[in-house]
């Protein structure tokens, strides 16, 4: 009995090894696949609630991904086809963060070694950046407002 257990477990625990194995490729594969099932489970929700509401919400959903005219017992009703959808939107969703992570795992790392700016450097800058940007935009203006006319005297127009 306790070797059955020990088994059990040790083969429980390579298939965790596994899972916890970095591997690439797998990883990209499963975020674009995931990608794609989020695309294609949006439409599909949209031509659901298009049915619930007896009227078109998206015309390329409702003619390309219409889920419900199949004959499947499980999308009969547009309610079954919204929360179908709506299930695997979550688990493609969680599909790209669980591919997403192992990327943004060391940002969380750096910004603990992030030295903010205090509330006045902040403002300052702040008040720099829109103060620029305002004379540019009034530079530009008087530029425009100045060559249109000679413009229209170079070119006749």
């Amino acid at each position: 009995m306790e070797a059955k257990k020990k088994d059990r477990l040790s083969s429980t625990s390579r298939i965790w090894n596994f899972i916890k194995e970095d591997h690439k490729f797998e990883n990209w594969l499963l975020f674009a696949l995931s990608l794609i099932l989020l695309v294609l489970s949006v439409y599909i929700l949209l031509a659901g609630i298009g049915d619930a509401k007896g009227a078109s919400v998206d015309a390329f959903a409702d003619q390309y991904f219409d889920i419900s005219q199949s004959g499947w017992a499980i999308f009969n009703k547009p309610w079954k086809v919204i929360v179908t959808a709506s299930i695997v939107i979550v688990i493609s969703v969680g599909a790209l963060v669980y591919c997403l992570w192992p990327v943004c795992k060391p940002s969380f790392k750096e910004l603990k070694f992030v030295t903010w700016t205090n509330k006045k450097t902040l403002f300052v800058n702040s008040v720099t950046v829109i103060a620029f940007i305002a004379f540019l935009t009034v530079l530009f203006y008087v530029l425009d407002f100045a060559l249109i006319p000679l413009a229209k005297l170079v070119f006749g127009n």
